[in-house]
């Protein structure tokens, strides 16, 4: 017999579903998801599970709640084991107590499976208790906007509770509901936070009072999904996790660092990220690469090993093309993308420095024929300058070029206490966005970086690296960065 499971996903990180929501996902034959539900969570299910959409986006309705209905019922017909996979908990806010409902009266068998909501997971992500004693001891979950967009009723009783008010889905709202709670008495100074995708790597958190919140987060670009919470909790100065690390990188090594630095227990925020962008030249890769002469190709990224095999397969060489070549890779994390297409690097410096792989290579590796070198448009100039002195044969092909685009806004930004760069591209992108777009935001916090390259493309903007990474790799900058802070409470505690 069809059942379907009314499962709670959670606040938006995909590691805050339930044990049991998981398994459900794991064994189900369908999947009925909306847009508050992170997609992450779509990898635990079978390959052959059938996805279904519904999501709805304020103002643009994917899907009305009775087609909802209809979906779910189609669904019951024809799959065993169905999950209704809703953002935060099924029975808040989410229209969960509808679906059972309807399930009930069409005598389909339901289980509700709670989910963490986000009415409490949020703020406290964001550091803001929504109880806390001597402050506040009570909180209050109220719906953004009523079913005909308009506000929720009892402005008068709201504004008079004394405990911390928690709105749901009510951004596009946030000056009518300020405007409403000032008007029947609430003090206009009175602590308030809004919170964009909270729990997720792109949270933003705004924080004022009643009176100048509404303008903040206009500034800050704060945009749906967002929480409100207004009251005195919003103003304590609790700090959720670790040091508070600002991290610009491609989405790739941003999710590396994300791993490794959390486990270390620093809390990791994207604040610009970096896409990697093929350039025309890339469409030679297949060309280049295959030419008799060319006896090493030599990469400096990990970006440039990705971006050179999409190129070869979607020009349908094989590999085994490639046979008489030899690899050379700049460090650890190029050596590790290379063995994921079946090769081993034939020659990796000891130092991962573009100086040193060029140095090292041409005194270890003698009469090396042409060097083809796909790497980023922007690549550092001392690897080519040291091939040159040693009368090498080179090729540079600049396959690849990263652009930047700001994550955060400037209240964000001003909680970051170290921020953290992997290349040269990334400093100048992140300057140039925080320039462009945050032109009321004064830099501040330490400064860590990966290598030399990196250190010197910051002291070319004014800026000084307080740490320079020792191992030039995503876990030697993980290892600097603990122990880096590890020795700085050492002498605080001394």
């Amino acid at each position: 017999m069809s059942k379907v499971y009314l499962v709670g996903a959670g606040p938006g990180d995909a590691e805050l579903i339930t044990v049991k929501g998981k398994r459900l996902l794991e064994e189900c034959d369908a999947v009925i998801y909306d847009r508050l539900a992170s997609s992450e969570l779509l990898k635990y299910t079978r390959a052959e599970c059938v996805k279904i959409y519904v999501g709805k986006e304020a103002g643009h309705h994917s899907k009305t709640q009775e087609q909802i209905h209809e979906i779910m019922r189609k669904a019951a017909q024809r799959y065993q084991k169905i999950v209704r996979l809703k953002g935060g908990d099924p029975f808040v806010f989410g229209r969960g107590g509808e679906e059972a409902l309807f399930l009930q009266e069409q005598g389909i068998p339901f289980e509700a499976v709670p989910g963490v909501t986000s009415a409490v997971a949020v703020p406290e992500a964001a550091g803001i208790p929504v109880t806390h004693r001597g402050i506040c001891q009570s909180f209050h979950v109220i719906t953004g906007h009523t079913g005909d967009g308009g506000l929720t009723e009892n402005y008068g009783l709201l504004a008079q509770l004394g405990g911390t008010l928690v709105f749901l889905m009510g951004r596009s709202r946030l000056g009518e509901i300020c405007g409403q709670l000032m008007h029947y008495g609430m003090d206009q100074n009175t602590a308030a936070a809004v919170i964009s995708e909270g729990t997720t790597p792109r949270q933003q958190t705004v924080r004022g009072t009643l009176k100048d919140i509404e303008e903040k987060a206009r500034k800050a670009g704060i945009k749906s999904p967002a929480l409100i919470v207004v009251g005195s909790v919003c103003a304590l100065p609790i700090r959720s996790g670790g040091k508070r690390l600002g991290v610009t990188a491609t989405a790739h090594t941003a999710a590396k660092l994300r791993t490794l630095l959390e486990e270390k227990g620093f809390t990791v925020v994207e604040t610009c990220n970096m896409e990697v962008i093929e350039t025309r030249e890339a469409e030679n890769v297949l060309k280049k690469a295959v030419q008799p002469d060319v006896r090493w190709i030599m990469f400096t990224s990990p970006n440039g090993v990705r971006v050179f095999f999409r190129k070869l397969k979607e020009g349908g060489a094989a590999l085994e093309r490639l046979s008489e070549k030899k690899f050379a890779v700049i460090g650890a994390g190029s050596r590790e993308e290379l063995r994921k297409y079946g090769i081993e690097a034939h020659f990796m410096p000891g130092q991962y420095t573009s100086k040193a792989l060029g140095t090292e290579f041409v005194r270890s590796v003698r009469n090396p024929g042409k060097i083809l070198i796909p790497r980023a448009a922007a690549g550092s100039v001392e690897l080519t300058s040291v091939l040159a002195a040693a009368g090498c044969d080179y090729e540079d092909l600049p396959i690849y070029d990263v652009k930047g685009k700001l994550a955060v806004g400037s209240e964000e930004m001003e909680r970051i206490q170290c921020h953290v760069f992997v290349s040269a591209s990334g400093v100048n992108a992140f300057f140039d966005e925080v320039e462009r777009k945050l032109s009321d935001y004064r830099f501040g916090g330490e400064i860590a970086c990966i290598g030399e390259a990196t250190k010197e493309a910051l002291a070319k903007r004014g800026y000084r690296a307080d740490l320079v990474s020792e191992v030039h790799d995503a876990e030697g900058l993980a290892g600097s960065l603990e122990k880096y802070y590890a020795e700085g409470e050492k002498e605080q505690k001394a």
